[in-house]
């Protein structure tokens, strides 16, 4: 009986340590990121993906600052989001179809 009240026990502390959630904070650099309408595309494609908690973007310093489940989400799909809207993040590339599709005041 103790064997499986001890064992009942371990179960039960091993189920709670599990985590769920990693909410971290990252900056993304943007070189692209010049006014709201640039931001808003940026967030309209981010609203797709799942594990994002909020976007902030500084135009003076064109970076994004993101809150997101790590647990959900890598940093390298959050570079990709902002990539394949057409701005370049960080060390990854716009696709060049991406940066034709932008409206005239993003580019």
């Amino acid at each position: 009986m103790k064997k499986v009240l001890g064992l009942c026990l371990m179960l039960a502390l091993v189920a709670g340590a599990c985590r769920t959630e990693d909410v971290r904070t990252v900056v993304i650099k943007v070189p692209g990121l010049k006014n709201q309408a640039c931001a808003k595309l940026i967030q309209d494609a981010f609203m797709r993906q799942p594990g994002i908690v909020s976007i902030q973007p500084d135009f003076q310093k064109k970076e994004l600052k993101i809150t997101y489940n790590s647990m959900v989400i890598a940093i390298k799909n959050l570079e990709y989001t902002v990539a394949g809207v057409g701005f370049d993040a960080n060390a990854i590339v716009a696709p060049t179809n991406a940066v034709a599709a932008l409206p005239p005041e993003c580019k």
